[in-house]
């Protein structure tokens, strides 16, 4: 698998500043002007243009995860950079002012995540985090006890003693995903089985009940550690089951399973915040 892009952080979106009291006075003298000449026949003064809304608090972004959050499955990086599913969560949750990293490393586990993902994630000091692990670990063989303890010390971490306010999402169903009916021997055209070799595919029941026990690990990691959980698992309709939601890999989502992923976890951030 490729190694980790470091994305440069987002530009500042913008500010809007002050009138000092020499300005304003300026501004009532030709704003009086104006009105005089507009008696004596001038022309009438222009509208004003659009309000430009304020910039929010310059808050920092970090995104942890593996291939789905890299955006593995967008066939090229300046779609990666666009359409990748923490990039539309930032532009449709966050304000101007905020900064963006995407950490992501494709193809790497809770473990390795807590070596390559989270010092640098750390270092830009984020007040808010997603974090969405389970597919790559859980085709890897991880166990569920072990996968739930590598991510209560991902979380533990970045949420920095309860100054980051941090998201995580647990694991779709996925039993109707291409790449996982290939594991059974149903033929998609340029789809491969992604489960290493040595590591057996179980029965359906048992890959379900193997997702259900990572979604349980994910939620008491969630309550233990006061993070939001984003439950894409009520919602794998919408992410994993339809063709179009889906990359042509097989495994990883289309732009719109990550516009519906984004959906949801800017959804739980904003109840979570108005609550």
């Amino acid at each position: 698998m490729a190694g980790a892009t470091r994305r440069a952080p987002a530009r500042s979106r913008g500010g809007r500043g002050t009138v000092r009291p020499s300005v304003a006075k300026l501004v009532g003298t030709v704003a009086l002007a104006v009105a005089c000449a507009s008696c004596a026949g001038g022309p009438p003064p222009l509208a004003s243009g659009p309000t430009i809304p304020a910039a929010g608090r310059p808050v920092v972004y970090a995104a942890l995860g593996a291939s789905e959050t890299a955006g593995t499955g967008l066939n090229d990086t300046s779609l990666r950079a666009r359409y990748a599913w923490p990039q539309l969560f930032f532009n449709a949750a966050l304000p101007r002012a905020a900064t963006y990293y995407n950490f992501a490393v494709p193809g790497t586990t809770t473990e390795a995540a807590l070596r390559e993902e989270v010092p640098p994630a750390l270092a830009v000091h984020p007040g808010i985090v997603t974090v969405f692990f389970s597919i790559d670990d859980l085709v890897q063989g991880v166990s569920p006890t072990t996968f739930g303890t590598n991510l209560d010390a991902i979380v533990h971490a970045m949420r920095q003693g309860g100054r980051a306010r941090v998201l995580v999402g647990n694991a779709p169903a996925i039993d109707t995903l291409p790449a996982f009916l290939a594991c059974r021997g149903v033929s998609f055209e340029g789809v491969h089985c992604p489960v290493l070799a040595g590591v057996t595919i179980p029965p359906t029941q048992a890959v379900d009940a193997a997702v259900s026990a990572y979604d349980a690990a994910i939620a008491a990691v969630v309550a233990r550690e006061g993070a939001t959980l984003v439950d894409l698992r009520a919602h794998s309709d919408q992410i994993t089951a339809h063709p179009e939601d889906v990359a042509p890999d097989g495994l990883h989502p289309s732009p719109l399973g990550d516009q519906m992923i984004a959906r949801l976890f800017a959804t739980a951030f904003e109840v979570k915040r108005a609550g």
